[in-house]
């Protein structure tokens, strides 16, 4: 190989090396490269909504899945926010509450829950939870553990219209026809409404009350019955 091969050699390596470090000038100085292996630090904390997070998965029987919900994240995210948690040092110990080994007696919440159902059963979910002042995945939990075990019909707190619950009310503690009960609450086909929940087994028969009646105003709040006559 001759003297002028090895030069022109040469002069094509500096050409590379210069077109490489013209293309990537981030990695042109050791420093720069020491900045990127470094990377992110790990976190030595975790952060409000994390902590949150764990504190409701210790002191109440809510799934993953509702507070991937609730939180919008996926449960993939919480099981991750739980490992993590335990990487740092926090205790994870969920409440097992199985059927089997609920107290269902012994439970005050479902003590509370058979009361309401002995009255009435014209209430949402939503009312449910609002009557006994308690987080709404925990009123529905220990209602599917009592409907489980055959205490309370499987028909009780299904509806989940307000206004719907509000217009069988009002029909059913007022003398008023059907179809003046549908034009107050916007319904055209009320009465056929009263017959789809006769079939289901929900009592909608009149029990007139002007006591109640009065709380039904169709252009007020919804109220929380806590009785019926």
């Amino acid at each position: 190989m001759g003297a002028g091969t090895i030069l022109a050699f040469n002069h094509n390596e500096e050409k590379e090396s210069r077109a490489s470090s013209e293309m990537c000038p981030v990695l042109s100085s050791g420093k720069d490269i020491r900045l990127m292996r470094r990377g992110r630090k790990r976190l030595r904390e975790l952060c409000y909504r994390d902590r949150k997070i764990v504190k409701r998965l210790n002191s109440s029987p809510e799934t993953m899945t509702h507070l991937a919900r609730k939180y919008g994240v996926s449960k993939q995210r919480i099981f991750q926010i739980l490992m993590k948690a335990k990487e740092l040092g926090y205790v994870v110990h969920r409440p097992r509450l199985l059927p089997r080994q609920h107290g269902v007696h012994q439970c005050e919440v479902c003590n509370k829950i058979l009361q309401v159902a002995d009255r009435d059963n014209l209430i949402t979910k939503k009312q449910l939870s609002q009557l006994l002042s308690i987080d709404f995945e925990i009123c529905n939990w220990h209602l599917s553990q009592l409907k489980g075990s055959g205490l309370v019909s499987k028909k009780f707190a299904t509806l989940r219209s307000d206004r719907l619950v509000k217009a069988l009310q009002y029909y059913k503690y007022n003398s008023l026809a059907p179809s003046v009960v549908g034009r107050r609450f916007g319904y055209r086909n009320f009465y056929s409404l009263l017959n789809y929940q006769r079939k289901k087994g929900i009592n909608v028969e009149k029990e007139p009350n002007l006591t109640i009646a009065t709380l039904l105003d169709p252009k007020g709040p919804i109220p929380v019955l806590s009785s019926a006559p």
